[in-house]
């Protein structure tokens, strides 16, 4: 059950107290009992002090009297006392200082009201605020908005329109490094928060970050949290909304000139000296590239160029972190019909199977520990899922794998990692369509690997992820019995014209036609 409801402390705590008193529970069980109770609920208690308070309560909480504390600082203006108790409501809210309830306890004292007055107040050039003074007022913002209490308060208070159109260009003329802190503000405040993206899409927030990849000056600091905000901007992750504006606001960077920044600002970056940065603005580019036109711009702009240096480059040097974020967003670009020519032509079947063998060997090492190797197979996944979208509707494409000798590579890799599920996946998905529109790489495949064998093991061991996509690949291979494992939930016609139950078509039906893609992306 995905846990998406949020209580109080005080809700939980007079839970508990009810489980005593009306049950005669022990304090104990009666925790037990009220977190199982919410649990059920489908209530998410990460934040909440799951322990018994006494009949007196637990008293204030250290970030209420923090939150408290800093808001008196705030109102009597001395910027001395504004940074010290800033420090001291964020070794409230993080590290080790911080303990379960935080998040209601501090906003409920106001914690964000007064933090957003000190970061008026330091903006204010008169006020004689030094750089520092800045640094904290906004780090101490954004920690307070990294719970969900924060966030709701934040675009309650309506602050978003005001930090773009007062408080960034405020500080961007009398303090510049500030950048960095208010890209990381936005950050903070969009995670998770449906609410709070929409707000500062409205107030054109994407103007000032793409500004930052424009900007020649901007240092890695303010790179990061800027590729930090887009992605959070154009992510779907509020579990309490239906639905999400992420395409919206991703078209809205776009239009701003975020595609042909970030291929300047990636060109710009060597990935020898800091390829993490490398790394995320490759992952804020595939967030950006969301429709065919934008693609092709990125592709116009050098991006798949780019990426192409910085594959082998991450390979080289055993970055997975690189390797996986340049090869997930040259998955995305070669969805567009109009760069899968381009990125085959530039080499990049070569150097996707390059990568996949490299990483798969690294994986199979005996040193190698499983979380290491978990880290490489899903590098594996993303170049084998850049390779299918290469080949889906693209039968030169797929003629080329059989000329450069792709499949081998490619199944080896299904064989060695038959754990990981999205790997399979791929690996399915990528034969289905070397083959669906080029019959000539069927004899390829199935006599020179051992495609077929490792397709039904997939299914047996991944029924969930890989029967539709394992399915469809058997059937474009002419394998025998490609439907095996399949147990439809629903009536289904068959190849023969008629319609039949799931009773009729019996646990394991053999050659029916089932609800398997035929372009699957």
């Amino acid at each position: 059950m995905k846990m998406t409801r949020r209580i109080t402390q005080e809700a939980f705590d007079e839970c508990v107290q009810g489980n005593i008193d009306d049950f005669e529970m022990e304090p104990d069980e009666a925790v037990e009992e009220a977190v199982k109770e919410f649990e059920l609920q489908g209530v998410d208690l990460s934040q909440i002090d799951k322990t018994y308070a006494g009949p007196d309560g637990r008293g204030e909480h250290p970030a209420a009297a923090a939150a408290r504390a800093h808001d008196a600082a705030v109102e009597e203006g001395d910027l001395r006392g504004i940074a010290d108790t800033a420090r001291a409501l964020r070794e409230c809210v993080s590290g080790e200082g911080a303990t379960p309830g935080w998040g209601s306890a501090c906003v409920g004292a106001g914690a964000v009201q007064a933090c957003w007055r000190a970061c008026e107040r330091v903006a204010d050039g008169s006020a004689g605020a030094s750089s520092d003074d800045v640094a904290d007022a906004m780090q101490t913002l954004a920690l307070v908005l990294s719970c969900d209490e924060g966030r709701d308060t934040f675009v309650s208070l309506r602050h978003p329109m005001n930090f773009v159109a007062a408080l960034w260009p405020a500080f961007a003329s009398t303090h510049p490094k500030s950048v960095a802190e208010c890209c990381a503000v936005v950050a903070a405040a969009c995670t998770r928060n449906e609410a709070c993206k929409g707000a500062f899409i409205k107030a054109g927030v994407e103007t000032p970050l793409v500004a930052v990849f424009v900007d020649a000056a901007s240092d890695a600091h303010a790179l990061r949290h800027a590729c930090a905000a887009v992605k959070a901007l154009t992510t779907g992750d509020d579990p309490r909304e239906p639905a999400s504006g992420a395409f919206t606001h991703a078209r809205a960077f776009a239009k701003a000139g975020a595609a042909s920044a970030l291929c300047v600002s990636l060109t710009r970056v060597d990935a020898s000296e800091d390829p993490g940065l490398c790394a995320s603005l490759a992952a804020a580019l595939k967030h950006v590239a969301v429709n065919d036109d934008i693609c092709k711009e990125i592709a116009e702009r050098g991006g798949v160029a780019r990426l192409l240096e910085l594959l082998p480059a991450g390979c080289a040097a055993g970055d997975a972190k690189l390797a996986r974020a340049c090869a997930a967003c040259l998955r995305q670009l070669a969805g567009s019909d109009g760069n899968k020519s381009l990125i085959v032509n530039a080499g990049g079947l070569a150097v996707l199977t390059h990568v996949v063998n490299v990483f798969g060997a690294r994986a199979g090492d005996a040193t190698c520990g499983d979380a290491d190797a978990n880290r490489f197979h899903s590098v594996q996944e993303q170049c084998v899922g850049c390779l299918a979208a290469l080949l889906l509707k693209n039968p030169e494409g797929a003629a080329r794998c059989g000329a450069e000798g792709v499949f081998e590579p490619v199944v080896d890799a299904m064989s060695r990692a038959r754990a990981h599920k999205g790997l399979q996946r791929q690996c399915a998905m990528f034969l289905r369509n070397a083959v669906v529109r080029t019959p000539e790489n069927v004899p390829l495949i199935l006599n020179n690997t051992d495609a077929e064998a490792l397709l039904r093991l997939s299914k047996k061991n991944h029924p969930k992820e890989c029967v539709d996509v394992a399915s469809a690949a058997m059937r474009d291979l002419g394998c025998d019995n490609y439907n095996e494992g399949w147990r439809p939930t629903t009536a289904v016609m068959g190849a023969d014209g008629v319609v039949r139950t799931p009773e009729e078509l019996g646990d394991e039906p053999v050659g029916v036609n089932g609800p398997i893609p035929e372009d699957d992306e």
